[in-house]
């Protein structure tokens, strides 16, 4: 029996294992925010919360596929003799290991939930803005990476990709019959992996703009400078 321990693989598992990041204030109350601010809290940070596993779950899953798929593979290059097949497994543990890295250095931003907008404790109208203002940035940066599934670069790429791939083997090695069926695969788990990212944030932009509209505007200072008496006088206004 073939056994395999090295350091990159305790790295994926460990990555695989950790939880994503979670909410550290979900237990604050908000009632030092005004009503409106309060009211887009609650609607933000519990859609980023109701989205959060799904997200976690689908990186992990993909990411342990691929990973698995890079290991497997390339373990099977190594011991096989022939070498259109040798060649078809290695073009398969590259793309594997292409994908793997893709995951690991792009995680979606949707697993982390309402952490980043949670850490700011609401301890004053001004924090409760500052709250807002982040958990809006995460809802739209999910809603814009939730179009992935519609880019027509991303889906172009996943056939070019495995394309490339199939040129080799037929073409290099003589086994077109390999190298297309490889590459059919190729394409197909790809599509999926793209079907399946996290869509959900669109939708939740969507209604959350539809229910509370464009925030009010914020109240800044302002100056004044004007003739009093034989001098000037400077007004504030906050």
């Amino acid at each position: 029996m073939l056994r395999t321990t090295s350091p990159t693989a305790l790295l994926l598992l460990a990555m695989w294992l950790a939880p994503a990041p979670t909410s550290v204030a979900r237990a604050e109350s908000l009632e030092r925010c005004d009503p409106d601010t309060a009211a887009r809290l609650r609607f933000i940070e519990g859609r980023l919360e109701h989205r959060r596993p799904y997200a976690d779950w689908w990186w992990k899953g993909w990411t342990a596929f691929y990973a698995t798929g890079m290991v497997v593979q390339s373990v099977q290059a190594g011991l096989e003799d022939d070498d259109s097949k040798q060649a078809d497994l290695v073009v398969s543990a590259v793309k594997a290991a292409f994908g793997t890295t893709v995951f690991l250095l792009r995680p979606p931003r949707a697993r982390e939930g309402a952490a980043a907008p949670q850490a700011i404790a609401p301890t004053d109208p001004e924090q409760c803005r500052a709250r807002l203002t982040v958990a809006e940035d995460a809802l739209r940066e999910d809603a814009k990476n939730a179009d992935r599934r519609r880019s027509w670069k991303q889906h172009t790429l996943n056939v070019v990709l495995n394309v490339a791939g199939a040129l080799i083997v037929s073409e290099a090695y003589d086994d077109p019959s390999r190298g297309w069926r490889s590459a059919g695969i190729g394409i197909a788990v790809g599509e999926v992996n793209l079907l399946t990212f996290p869509w959900k944030a669109d939708e939740d932009l969507e209604e959350y703009e539809a229910k509370f509209g464009p925030r009010t505007a914020e109240v800044r200072p302002t100056w004044h400078l004007s003739a009093w008496g034989r001098g000037a006088r400077f007004t504030v206004r906050f």
